[in-house]
């Protein structure tokens, strides 16, 4: 008899508790015991410290002016109610193996909807198999190596053209000024790139060219160094001793700094310099003064671009932090706007929906030169670059291409610094 009351107390505790719970379930819950979700959740890993800490804080400040945008509109509609969406950015100090761990983190614990990416091609080749795993979607503007695309990966977006098309440009930018007679036929070139995946595709694009072309390019010395080095002046020692014309360096921007720094103290001249996609940046112009001259850059994005996109931005970024924007705070922005647009497209937080968006998106208004952004196949943009040199008094002009309405002529050779 006491058995037969245990049972039946705890059967009393039993409906009790399910009752309880059945009671307490908030009013939000959809299917599947799914809440309706009260925000939009964004995660970036992104080095806020160490050596990449500057392009790291850029990004930041550019995802935030596009979430900033979206958020003052009222957000984004999803299953019928506009939701705002909110961004988590985790450092990495520019380590790679942090990277991806923090990575994984945002999904696993922060339970992101989606990811943007982080700066620097190596971080982004340390986080890429991440989204994938977990099929998460990731939007990134700060790695550009063909490699990061040739792996099959499907949820795996990027803004930038890559780095194998920064040399070709820049190739054809020098043909065109032989052509013109500004520089010397065949033109010599000394070509140094960083030991990466970045790096190979540049200077695979130069080989190539010159290649293609023996009668206007003969390369002279060809050479790796080491990314994110302190001394180069044994390797600058050996692009002046081979008299080249021009001088191209693949650089990330803390090692265009040094570099151009040890060039300028070296007393190195060329007629020709350009460290790839460096050379306008703030932080450089910054750091070397009247050094940074006359330096022709390829980028995805220049303030100087006169569209009426760019110069919104332009002026925005301006206004908002009182600097001038480089082409990483554009690109993190528009990297922010084709995400927060997929969403959109989407008008769900399911990872393939949002994935499947991207695939299909078609920017009309976009800030990047062409004024239009979409995904190839393999999910790396086909943005064109534009070519810029800089001026005196941190000025800088388009030159290439001419078909550009602010572009004009480039001054070539560069002039030579007194004492030189």
């Amino acid at each position: 008899m006491s058995w037969w009351r245990g049972r039946g107390t705890t059967r009393t505790v039993a409906w009790l508790a399910f009752w309880a719970v059945a009671l307490l379930i908030p009013l939000g819950v959809v299917g599947c015991g799914q809440a309706q979700p009260k925000t939009i959740e964004l995660g970036a890993v992104l080095p806020l410290s160490g050596k990449f800490q500057s392009a790291g804080q850029y990004f930041q400040q550019g995802y935030q002016m596009a979430i900033d945008e979206v958020n003052k509109a009222g957000g984004i509609e999803i299953n019928g109610k506009k939701l705002l969406v909110n961004l988590t950015v985790l450092d990495d100090g520019s380590d790679p193996t942090t990277s991806r761990s923090l990575v994984e983190k945002l999904i696993t614990q922060n339970h992101v909807n989606a990811l943007l990416g982080g700066y620097d091609t190596v971080l982004v080749e340390a986080q890429e198999g991440v989204p994938d795993q977990y099929k998460i979607p990731y939007v990134e503007g700060g790695g550009a190596a063909s490699a990061i695309f040739q792996k099959g990966y499907k949820y795996i977006f990027g803004t930038l053209a890559t780095v194998y098309d920064m040399g070709k440009i820049t190739m054809e930018f020098l043909q065109a000024q032989i052509d013109q007679g500004k520089l010397p036929k065949p033109l010599t070139i000394a070509v140094v790139w960083e030991n990466t995946d970045h790096g190979k595709d540049y200077d695979a694009a130069v080989k190539d060219a010159a290649s293609a072309h023996p009668d206007y390019f003969k390369i002279v010395f060809d050479s790796p160094f080491d990314l994110n080095g302190s001394d180069f002046t044994s390797l600058l020692t050996q692009v002046k001793a081979s008299g080249a014309d021009a001088f191209l360096s693949d650089a990330h921007l803390p090692d265009f700094i040094t570099m151009h720094t040890q060039y300028t103290q070296m007393k190195m001249y060329n007629k020709f310099v350009s460290y790839g996609a460096r050379g306008p940046d703030q932080k450089g112009r910054q750091a070397l003064g009247s050094a940074a001259d006359y330096l022709v850059a390829a980028l995805w994005w220049t303030p100087a671009l006169s569209n009426p996109q760019s110069q919104a931005f332009a002026q925005a970024y301006q206004a908002k932090y009182g600097q001038t924007a480089d082409w990483f705070q554009a690109e993190a922005y528009e990297t922010a706007r084709a995400m927060l647009r997929a969403i959109q497209n989407a008008g769900s937080l399911d990872g393939t929906k949002i994935r499947d968006a991207l695939a299909q998106l078609d920017m009309k208004d976009s800030i990047l030169p062409g004024g239009e952004l979409k995904f190839g196949p393999n999910g790396q943009s086909e943005v064109p670059y534009v070519m810029v040199q800089n001026l005196p008094n941190n000025q800088v002009q388009v030159v290439w291409p001419t078909s550009l309405p602010e572009a004009k002529p480039a001054i070539l050779p560069m002039p030579k610094p007194s004492g030189k």
